[in-house]
């Protein structure tokens, strides 16, 4: 009989992590999905700041280098 309990008791597990329910009351699911969404905003920002950095600057680099050229 234990067994029969533990594999129903594994069904009704509400795994925070893998809820999709954009509606669930449940506080540590709303967390989870806040804090997901925060970090993965935050981190495409600096991503994308650090990332547009440095394809400008080889980019200019590039671009200058070859413009130099073509004029001589």
């Amino acid at each position: 009989m234990a067994l029969l309990t533990s594999r129903t008791t594994r069904k009704r597990e509400h795994e925070y992590q893998a809820c999709d329910d954009e509606d669930c009351p449940r506080f540590p699911c709303r967390v989870y999905r806040e804090g997901f969404a925060n970090g993965r905003a935050v981190g495409y920002a600096e991503g994308y700041g650090a990332g547009y950095a440095d394809g400008y600057g080889d980019g200019y680099q590039e671009g200058f280098s070859a413009g130099v050229s073509s004029a001589g």
